[in-house]
């Protein structure tokens, strides 16, 4: 490029193309002029100090040698030095020639000529001798290696051979790639060249046993053969059993562990396949294979405990021990294994789901006249009914064997009762928000899984209010509706003006939704599947990778409390929301406050017109007989059985319904705020306060049918029943209730029983209360009638004790034993009506919040109202001397009573127009024997419930240090029964029953040995 130029380019450099000046000096003159950089000519001194004199060593050599002797105190110690020097001296020695190489030409002398004066003539290379080995060389010097480990693997194999010689074995050496592909194929499970399945054995095996790799021994090669041989084995025997489990069994708990166990070998094979593209060694196969093989070889010892179990209960407390048991493991099977009991324990948490309403019910739907499923199983509810016959009713029970040992006892019962409540509303009350299940779906309840760490908890607790709030409103809804349609149905409809439209809307917009419903078709499906989190988990976690961070500390609830914590709350709300709603509609459609009442007023004689009736019906002389005589007509007036002033006994059926006909109907007195109400059809209904006389039928129009029965009685109670003078005379008198279908969980043929024996027990009391009142008007007829002025001293003092002891025993069973108890429960029911339908709030308004019973939740379900019942009903027995424990005792005065009643035969024989007397007891029974008796029996009598309130008093007074209620025969405040009643911690208990029977009995010590003076 011309200078002129320059100017025109930005990249110019001034004076680029220019010749150096010093070329246009001569090489010669060069030399001359000692240029130090481009001579070519060395000088003498130089030359020595390089080559030395004579053939020594050079002079820079020996000054080196001088400066290190001299160093001070960095100079080398006399050893090194002389190395030192020495390994200088022969890299200064000319190479040895190797005996192929060709010897080298003749050194010319230097030419003094420049050598850049000839570039374009080739200067000749000598020729050299080219060999594979010298071309694989490195062109860098060799080291020799110091280890044998660094020689390579030719120089292991060497050694290897050597060792083979000496012990005789031999092994075969193959390619690295080969073997190396044949182990990755069989730790996925599959066969291969060198590795076969064994289908006898179930166990893969090498096809060769002694191969091996350049550079490995045989030892470390069986190592990793029997790594990869675990692994592969693991995964066809957990093939093996999903394959099983698919085709023999039909249990979702087993077919859904048998997935879960597919899917994890799945995840595995992906993530050991997907890996293996990057190994380029045994040893990186190894690494590779050693995670999966851990993980796969727990499972298969799981897969092999769960199989062994024969029940789907047994597989899931099984797999929970398990998993309890892996908490101390590493991270990623701690995980997994609980994945694992998340997913196998989903078609029982679905089933939980399905029965107590949380979820749709898939499939068959479990009713009373189907076989059951899981733990609810449906069997024949047998009883006997009121005349002695065997009934049978379907109904659900729970079967606690077949309930996960992890499933506390509590939430076990709340499940079983939640799901039998619900089918009450299905069954009774489809209309219901809680029976509709398009209801419950909208409200989103929450899922029934495992949570195992707070957050998860937390986050279920928040879901359950949101759910609870939802399903409230949800109820309040359906029930505003309800009254608005039939106020609508109520009111008069004109039709008039009626438009007929399609659902209410017009054509165009039906047009539109159809339009928009065909393009919402046309669009392509969705293929997007749920991640499984098993899958995922494994995914993450069996190889993680340094930017993924593992939390090996996590903060988790107790084992022994997951299972609460994880099923409690949802469990908890659902069970609330069915059992207030089933409580209210008890209360409010089902009137069980009429029936309860009923069997107060009956069977507890807690009705004073019903006691006076049918005391004057059964025992009253002076009325008309019922019985029926050859020859004599019924003169029409108002008969009676008259027990005790008649020769033949029992009556017949007619004269029972003759004597009894309306003694029930016409005093029964229903309760004053359900006069006028409305109730179940068939006897459910609420009844008018008015007596029905008009009934006049032993079956009555009253609530369950209640009307009087033939008790159906075994051959020695026939035989007892068949003497009028005896306690058990009127034993085959019963009273028959049948509670309706919406009533039959809460009036159990156990609650019915008991109220019936207490019924048969009031009634012998009611029998010696008019025994011992009759004995003051018949006692004068039989001194008059044995010409006698005045009675014996024996037969006044019998008259007046028995007397006195019958009115006491009759009033501590009626106050004490029967109305006290009733009084608390009575209380119970009223404050849980008052809480459940409502009052109305002092603004006015009706409270219609279904929760305010959200602190005696435990009081506001069908199941507790029935165990309060029976709880009080236990009571009532226990004072009445009913238990079995107290068998004894009430034999003692049974007794008591035989001798009034002899005593009592004894002066109506001596009355004028009284019966005869039946063989002997017409001598043996004399006044002065039978009151000796009597007051023996009595004393005795009076010992016994001294010594049992002694014993209660004991007892209490160790139970009342503590603050506890251990008397049987009490009912605290709240409606509790047992025990007697501790005040507080250190202070005195309150006396129990039978004291206060014991201090009406023999309040002066008039029946003690020891009178009490003062």
């Amino acid at each position: 490029m011309s200078c002129e130029d320059d100017g025109r380019s930005l990249f110019a450099i001034p004076d680029f193309w220019q010749s150096s000046d010093r070329l246009e000096q001569s090489l010669l003159d060069i030399n001359r002029g000692g240029d130090p950089i481009f001579s070519l000519h060395v000088s003498e001194s130089q030359h020595s100090l390089l080559a030395g004199d004579g053939g020594g060593e050079p002079k820079l050599l020996e000054a080196a040698r001088a400066d290190l002797a001299n160093a001070g105190f960095f100079k080398l110690p006399p050893f090194l030095r002389e190395l030192a020097f020495q390994q200088v001296s022969e890299e200064n020695k000319p190479a040895p020639r190797s005996e192929l190489e060709p010897p080298e030409p003749e050194s010319s002398p230097v030419s003094e000529d420049d050598i850049w004066l000839y570039g374009n003539e080739d200067i000749p290379k000598p020729p050299e001798y080219k060999t594979w080995d010298r071309f694989n060389q490195d062109s860098q010097e060799q080291i020799s290696p110091v280890f044998i480990t660094e020689a390579g693997p030719a120089a292991f194999d060497v050694l290897l051979a050597l060792d083979r010689a000496s012990l005789d074995t031999g092994s075969d050496v193959i390619d690295d790639a080969s073997y190396c592909a044949c182990l990755l194929s069989l730790a996925l499970g599959r066969s291969s060249v060198l590795f076969s399945w064994d289908a006898a054995k179930h166990s893969f095996f090498k096809t060769k046993a002694h191969l091996r790799t350049s550079g490995l021994s045989l030892e470390s090669i069986q190592g990793i053969d029997n790594l990869c041989l675990d692994c592969a084995n693991a995964i066809r025997n957990l093939q093996s059993f999903v394959e099983t489990t698919y085709s023999t069994s039909s249990a979702p708990t087993s077919v859904a562990l048998a997935g879960v166990v597919g899917r994890l070998v799945l995840a595995i094979q992906s993530e050991l396949g997907a890996r293996s593209g990057g190994v380029r060694s045994i040893l990186q196969l190894q690494s590779l294979v050693r995670p999966a093989e851990s993980v796969l070889s727990y499972f298969q010892g799981l897969v092999d405990k769960l199989a062994r179990q024969r029940s789907e209960e047994g597989m899931l407390s099984c797999l929970f021990q398990e998993v309890q048991s892996a908490e101390y493991r590493d991270g990623l099977v701690r995980e997994a294994t609980c994945e694992v009991l998340r997913q196998v324990s989903r078609p029982w948490t679905d089933f939980v789901e399905e029965w107590v309403g949380l979820r749709a019910e898939m499939g068959a739907v479990i009713t009373k006249q189907g076989p059951g499923k899981s733990f609810v199983t449906v069997t024949d509810s047998i009883w006997l009914d009121d005349q002695g016959f065997e009934l049978e009713e379907a109904d659900y029970f729970l079967d606690e064997d077949k309930m996960p040992s992890f499933v506390p006892a509590d939430i076990a019962q709340e499940i079983f009762e939640t799901g039998r409540n619900l089918r009450f509303l299905k069954d009774h009350h489809p209309e219901h928000a809680l029976s509709r299940q398009n209801a419950v779906t909208l409200s989103k309840p929450p899922k029934l899984e495992w949570q195992f760490d707070w957050d998860a908890i937390t986050q279920l607790e928040a879901r359950v209010q949101e759910y609870q709030d939802a399903v409230s409103l949800a109820v309040q809804s359906t029930t505003l509706e309800k009254e608005q349609e039939n106020r609508r149905l109520a009111g008069s409809w004109d039709s008039s003006g009626y438009e007929l439209n399609f659902f209410g809307k017009s054509e165009d917009q039906i047009a539109a939704n159809v339009l928009a419903s065909i393009g919402q078709f046309d669009e392509p499906l969705d293929a997007r599947e749920d991640p499984d989190k098993l899958t995922m988990l494994l995914r993450t976690r069996l190889y993680p990778g340094e930017d993924i961070p593992v939390n090996y500390e996590s903060f988790s609830p107790h084992w022994s409390l997951v299972p609460l914590l994880s099923f409690g709350p949802v469990i908890g709300v659902q069970s609330r929301l069915v059992n207030y709603e089933c409580m209210k509609l008890l209360f409010s459609a089902h009137d069980i406050r009429i029936h309860i009442d009923l069997l107060k007023q009956c069977y507890l004689l807690g009705n004073g017109l019903l006691c006076s009736r049918l005391s004057h019906a059964l025992f009253d002389p002076d009325l008309e007989t019922a019985e029926r005589k050859a020859g004599v007509a019924l003169l029409g007036g108002v008969m009676g059985l008259r027990l005790g002033s008649r020769e033949n006994w029992p009556p017949a059926s007619s004269e029972l319904r003759l004597a009894l006909m309306g003694v029930l109907s016409d005093s029964y007195q229903p309760p004053p705020s359900q006069a006028g109400g409305g109730g179940d059809g068939g006897g459910g209904g609420s009844h008018q306060a008015k007596p029905i006389p008009a009934s006049r039928t032993l079956i009555s129009d009253l609530p369950g049918d209640l009307s009087f029965a033939v008790r159906d009685l075994s051959p020695e109670e026939i035989d007892r029943c068949m003497d009028p003078d005896a306690v058990e005379a009127l034993d085959f008198l019963q009273l028959s209730y049948k509670p309706p279908s919406t009533l039959r969980s809460v009036m159990t043929p156990l609650i019915l029983s008991k109220y019936d024996r207490i019924f048969r027990h009031l009634l012998r009391i009611q029998r010696m209360l008019y025994v011992v009142n009759q004995l003051f008007r018949d006692i004068p007829l039989a001194n008059r009638r044995s010409g006698q002025q005045q009675s014996s001293n024996a037969s006044a003092r019998f008259c007046v004790e028995a007397r006195q002891f019958v009115s006491q025993i009759a009033a501590y069973f009626f106050a004490t034993g029967v109305t006290a108890p009733w009084r608390r429960f009575e209380a119970w029911l009223h404050m849980l009506e008052t809480e459940l339908l409502g009052d109305t709030a002092g603004d006015g308004s009706k409270n219609n919040n279904p929760h305010r019973v959200a602190a005696r939740e435990d009081d506001c379900s069908p199941a507790t109202l029935r165990d309060r019942q029976e709880q009080v009903l236990d009571d009532i027995m226990s004072a009445l001397l009913l238990r079995k424990r107290q068998a004894p005792v009430l034999k003692l005065l049974e007794e008591i009573f035989t001798v009034v009643l002899r005593f009592a035969r004894q002066v109506r024989v001596r009355a004028p127009g009284g019966v005869e007397a039946r063989g002997h007891q017409k001598e043996a029974d004399t006044p002065e024997r039978l009151y000796a008796v009597f007051r023996k029996r009595v004393e005795v009598f009076v010992t016994v419930c001294k010594g049992l309130g002694e014993k209660t008093t004991a007892a209490a007074s160790g139970g009342s240090k503590r603050g506890l209620c251990v008397d049987e025969n009490y009912i605290d405040d709240e409606g509790g029964g047992g025990g007697v009643r501790g005040r507080g911690k250190g202070q005195a208990a309150v006396e129990s029953p039978i004291e206060t029977l014991v201090l009406m009995l023999d309040m002066s010590g008039f029946y003690s040995k020891k009178p009490v003076v003062g």
